[in-house]
């Protein structure tokens, strides 16, 4: 029944001996009225049918939290629309677009039923984890695009390593909270546990490994990427994706981090240098310093990885090993012990850590913003061209003193600037005088 009363319509109705009444909200004219009353008693009804709090919930989600169904096909998408403190990189949103549709996919086969983030539950959440660290992911074939053709290959071990399986679970849980309040989520249906001690420790290359590497190498896969590497501490991405227009005189700059987004300034080392002023001559105008490498990384980068480990083992170099509680062998040291090898070296020659970090590019925006306040140009130059020849690469400038000697030197004057701070000051005074030369005055 509708009723007029002043300017405002009210419904009156009953359904199992109860009655309901309220008014129109938005109502101008009693056939809005009307359409009012129907969509209560539809409300009603099917309120009435719902047997426990928690089905009313559920079927009401959408009207308890003003969300709207996100279909899981479309989820990802979402999520990239939504604003974020720092930009993803295309080859990070493209790894974790591959996790979303993994789960999709998982969701699709085993509950099609199921087609929006609201409807997927805590089990369904923990059933995939488990499968992932059971069996690895549900899509066994890896695709990938080579020029204009898409190639596709099943890897021989499917097992992933627990770094992996948390970074998937994190990339999932990322979107179900990013789209929490569109989707009218009551809950993060992956908020469980990952796993725990997944730090795999990396070994830096050996000076005998390392010699070998030099002798070894070759163009144009493994010298562009050992003499980067191991000269810039750049991630394998970075050094494949090097572009000539980051490239300004004697520095590396211009460019971020493709990971994080962290600007880099790195000074380039004398074998690096010579390298790049070869590869000048044979890439003439290309964009890219190692366009082979490029190539290969934007169209198949497990192949660039393929190629470091096989050309390793081929002068035997080990790459992986075999870790206590693990069912398989461990990738210990590969491509990203360039990397690792780039940071010990740089603490055998005493280059502080601040410089490291602002080089390697571990630190957030903000964090590399602050040590980069005490690491200017001049610092970098002046510390990083005590850096070894590693890979023996024919320069014009010499080699810094051994490690041990330098060292040495360090030690004893640590130990001097020690002993000098809990001196008094008129002895200070006494001391300064005996080191006057004896002409100054």
């Amino acid at each position: 029944m509708i009723r007029r009363r002043g300017r405002k319509y009210h419904y009156q109705f009953v359904k199992d001996g109860k009655l309901y009444s309220g008014v129109c909200e938005g109502c101008d004219n009693k056939r809005d009225a009307e359409k009012y009353e129907m969509r209560m008693r539809k409300t009603v009804i099917k309120a009435a049918e719902q047997k426990t709090v928690k089905a009313i919930v559920e079927a009401f989600r959408d009207e308890l939290s003003g969300g709207h169904p996100v279909l899981l096909a479309e989820a990802f998408d979402a999520y990239l629309m939504k604003p974020t403190k720092r930009k993803p990189s295309e080859h990070q949103i493209a790894r974790n677009r591959t996790y979303w549709n993994d789960f999709a996919a998982f969701m699709a086969a085993r509950y099609p039923d199921i087609t929006t983030l609201a409807n997927v539950q805590k089990r369904h959440a923990e059933e995939y984890i488990m499968l992932l660290r059971d069996s690895g992911a549900f899509s066994k074939e890896v695709v990938y695009q080579q020029g204009d053709r898409e190639l596709r290959y099943t890897p021989k071990n499917d097992q992933l390593s627990a770094r992996t399986i948390n970074a998937r679970h994190k990339a999932i849980k990322a979107v179900f909270s990013r789209l929490a309040d569109d989707a009218g989520l009551s809950g993060n249906p992956f908020d469980i546990p990952t796993l725990e001690g997944v730090t795999t420790h990396r070994d830096a290359f050996s000076d005998e490994e390392l010699k070998r590497i030099g002798e070894a190498m070759t163009m144009p896969y493994t010298q562009p990427l050992f003499t980067i590497g191991l000269c810039t501490g750049l991630t394998t991405g970075d050094i494949c994706l090097l572009k000539w227009s980051e490239i300004s005189g004697s520095w590396i700059t211009n460019k971020q981090r493709r990971k994080t987004g962290t600007a880099l300034e790195i000074p380039i080392l004398p074998p690096l240098a010579a390298f790049l002023a070869e590869q000048r001559e044979r890439t003439g105008d290309g964009e890219y310093v190692c366009p082979e490498l490029a190539t290969m990384y934007t169209t198949n980068p497990s192949g660039v990885f393929y190629r470091v480990k096989e050309f390793l083992e081929s002068i035997g170099i080990a790459t992986s090993s075999k870790i206590d509680g693990r069912s398989r062998s461990v990738s210990t040291k590969a491509a990203h012990a360039m990397r690792h090898t780039f940071a010990y070296l740089a603490g055998v020659y005493n280059i502080p850590q601040p410089i490291v970090q602002g080089v390697l590019g571990h630190l957030t925006p903000e964090m590399t913003a602050l040590y980069q306040r005490h690491a200017q140009r001049e610092q970098k130059e002046k510390f990083f061209r005590q850096m070894p020849n590693v890979l023996g690469v024919a320069t014009s400038g010499a080699l810094p003193p051994p490690p041990a000697a330098m060292i040495e030197a360090d030690a004893e004057r640590a130990a001097l600037l020690r002993k000098l701070s809990t001196l008094p000051t008129e002895e200070l005074k006494r001391l300064l005088g005996l080191a006057k030369p004896s002409g100054d005055k």
